[in-house]
């Protein structure tokens, strides 16, 4: 029976799962519609606080109302469960589309940018900031139509994450830099996040990447991107400006609104100029302050740059002097930073307790993102499809860690995932009369392994001595290229049946050799030899001896006169060749020669 919550919302399947909740397909029961159930972990749903501040942001992001958001209907609890019931949304999420496709086209960027902009605007001006604005929190339909999820919610988890999980709230890719020194988000700093969406578009790839958390926070904060056009050359001009200015470091040097924003889109999609806008040129005085947790590690040492832009100071004795203070303050600042980012990692990895990978072999992902939660661990995004002939399709074939490796907890196991076997339509290797080699050369080129061939062989009356007369596949089924059997039938030629040896002695060489060859499948050897007792071409003998056992196919030799054949008969007008080849025919085999050569001188006699 399907779990129902509220009394109301009937789960149909599992779609997804994040850090803060499992998500589900429901059916509305009072209203008749499908919707979205975000349903809560166990570690947010037992902070009173937590769950306070989180109907709050829902229930405000509830009163948001635009085709580009994604509506929020309803939050509730059902026993111990909270639950989010939202608008159902036909399509995939950002991030999956920029995986298969990116880099986009500039007006592609750009059209999604627009709807993702229409969103954040609506938000702002409704006072709501969404602090998460990453691909993954945004949702394509097969149309191209773009709706924005979660407004709201991030600013209720970002106050539980420092209780729950010691992370930065959202993706650390997309994070501002205000974010990452742990200061009050605003309006820009969703700019910000959407400038990093729509670098990504463009090019394929996120500005700032690296190996852990704040490897990439600290460049958020420190490191110049890489401008678009050095990855895409083919961005335009004016897009690569936009996206620069939206990815400022400073909130100042942003755009200060998502209408602002959304005019220079419009102007770039129209072939118009956009608005030059001077950056202001300001000081970060906030860069300086010393703020809790994380905050104190990722906050970079600001300086004053006020001689640098002074061209009568910039190179005075002063200004030397200033520097080398400045740059001495950097190093340290730097060192320091390296020292605390080290310590805390190392404390943070002994503090962790270790667990025991499960084994998720042969499983599907949804089912082992539960066993894996379980025990405490995450599944990688980043899953790998491959052929298997072992494995059906869509279950996990390998996994690393492996099975029972024991880690510690939090850790991400990464999964290859079956595409079921590699297939493909088996050729026709029998129609051509194909010798072996060829046929094994034809069915490696449709990539199918020579290992996997097997060899039978029979006589065949129609097709030549070892040439291929069957298979198995049949020419055009689909069949497993890796570990699928084939087998080849190879002709042997006619089939050599035992015979007995005909008897055509006295008669002509062309009429044996028709009997013999033709008619009864052997290999004839013809000799001649002198003979007073057989008329010319005419057979007096045969190896084997007539009657006597041999197979089809072997060879037989006959012999034949030379002549000159006898004389005698020519002397009585009455004995006819008829009758001398009469008695011929009539002579037995073993003493075939001396009772033909009696008949003869009966003959001669009786003349």
């Amino acid at each position: 029976m399907s779990k129902i919550f509220g009394g109301r919302y009937e789960v149909l399947e599992r779609i997804g799962a994040g850090g803060m909740a499992i998500v589900y397909k429901a059916k509305d029961i009072l209203l008749n519609r499908v919707v979205t159930i975000k349903v809560l972990r166990e570690q947010f749903v037992t902070d009173e606080d937590f769950i306070r501040r989180f109907r709050r942001e829902a229930q405000s992001a509830a009163s948001l109302s635009h085709p580009n958001i994604v509506s929020v209907y309803d939050v509730g609890k059902d026993g111990d469960t909270e639950y989010i019931v939202m608008e159902y949304v036909e399509g995939r999420n950002l991030k999956e589309i920029i995986r298969e496709y990116a880099p986009l086209s500039t007006d592609q960027s750009i059209n999604l940018g627009l709807q993702i902009i229409e969103a954040i605007k609506n938000a702002h001006e409704h006072h709501i900031i969404h602090r998460d604005i990453k691909p993954h929190n945004i949702l394509v339909t097969v149309d191209g139509h773009a709706k924005v999820t979660d407004f709201g919610i991030a600013r209720a988890v970002s106050s539980a994450t420092v209780t729950h999980t010691g992370d930065i709230i959202g993706s650390v890719h997309y994070l501002s830099p205000e974010q990452a020194k742990g200061l009050q988000s605003n309006e820009q700093s969703d700019i910000y996040s959407l400038g990093i969406i729509l670098y990504e578009l463009i090019t394929g790839k996120v500005p700032y990447d690296g190996e852990t958390p704040i490897t990439i926070a600290l460049k958020h904060l420190q490191e110049q991107p890489i401008l678009p056009s050095k990855i895409n050359p083919r961005i335009e001009k004016e897009f690569e400006t936009v996206i620069m200015r939206a990815i400022a470091k400073s909130p100042e040097q942003r755009y200060l609104s998502a209408k602002d924003l959304l005019e220079d889109l419009k102007h770039i999609q129209a072939g118009r100029p956009i608005t030059q806008m001077e950056i202001p040129q300001t000081d970060d005085p906030e860069a300086t302050q010393t703020h809790k947790g994380m905050s104190k590690i990722l906050a970079p040492i600001t300086v004053n740059d006020s001689i640098e832009k002074n061209p009568i100071l910039k190179d005075s004795p002063l200004t030397k002097l200033k520097r080398m203070k400045r740059l001495s303050w950097i190093m340290s600042g730097l060192v320091l930073a390296f020292i605390l980012i080290v310590g805390w990692m190392g404390w943070s990895y002994f503090r962790v307790e270790t667990t025991l990978v499960p084994d998720v072999v042969g499983m599907t992902k949804p089912v082992a993102e539960d066993f894996l939660a379980q025990a405490k661990l995450k599944l990688s995004p980043d899953v790998t499809y491959d052929f298997s002939d072992d494995i059906e399709k869509d279950r996990i074939v390998s996994q690393v860690p492996k099975a029972g490796d024991s880690v510690k907890e939090g850790r991400q196991v990464t999964i290859v995932v079956s595409k079921g076997p590699d297939v493909a339509v088996f050729p026709d290797v029998t129609t051509e009369h194909l010798s072996k080699e060829d046929a094994v050369n034809r069915i490696e080129t449709e990539g199918f392994l020579e290992k996997n061939i097997t060899y039978d062989t029979k006589p065949s009356a129609i097709v030549p001595k070892d040439c291929v007369s069957g298979q198995d596949p049949a020419a055009g089924s689909t069949w497993t290229k890796n570990k699928g059997t084939i087998t080849l039938t190879i002709s042997e030629g006619p089939e050599l049946i035992p015979i007995n040896m005909p008897y055509v002695i006295g008669k002509t060489s062309t009429d044996a050799t028709k009997i013999l060859s033709e008619d009864n499948k052997l290999v004839v050897q013809l000799k001649t030899e002198d003979s007073t007792t057989f008329p010319k071409d005419v057979v007096m003998s045969t190896t084997p001896n007539p009657g006597e056992a041999v197979n089809q196919g072997d060879t037989v030799t006959v012999i034949v006169s030379r002549g000159p054949g006898p004389m005698a008969y020519g002397t009585d007008p009455n004995v006819t060749l008829a009758q001398i080849f009469s008695v011929v025919a009539k002579t037995e085999v073993g003493d075939q020669r001396a009772k033909i050569g009696s008949s003869w001188l009966s003959l001669i006699s009786s003349s």
